[in-house]
């Protein structure tokens, strides 16, 4: 997303990255790899719970949310998601635009 996010920008469209990891860690990978968009973390997991994106690991401290993508509409409500099965299964970046421009055509009719 990092090399698209001027293409979703021009279009209106925030990011927001949420990570399931402790703050330290993701600040210190940030600082090498700055992203164009802001990274939430989100240490005691609760959004990764409540959105249910966990690798199945039984050990809480464990577990890893799988990389999930989801579009929301302008009232919150959760128009696309794609929910990856291992950690380098992401959407189609042609496929994800596709959504989008669904998603603000539908806003302006």
């Amino acid at each position: 997303m990092r090399e698209n996010a001027h293409k979703y920008e021009e279009l209106g469209v925030p990011i927001v990255v949420i990570v399931g990891q402790k703050g330290e860690a993701v600040a210190k990978w940030e600082r090498e790899n700055p992203m164009p968009f802001p990274m939430l973390i989100d240490e005691d997991r609760s959004v990764i719970k409540a959105f249910d994106v966990y690798n199945p690991i039984n050990i809480d401290a464990f577990r890893m949310a799988h990389p999930s993508t989801f579009l929301m509409d302008a009232h919150g409500e959760i128009v696309y998601a794609y929910v990856g099965s291992n950690q380098r299964d992401r959407p189609k970046q042609v496929e994800l635009l596709e959504q989008v421009h669904q998603l603000l055509s539908s806003i302006e009719v």
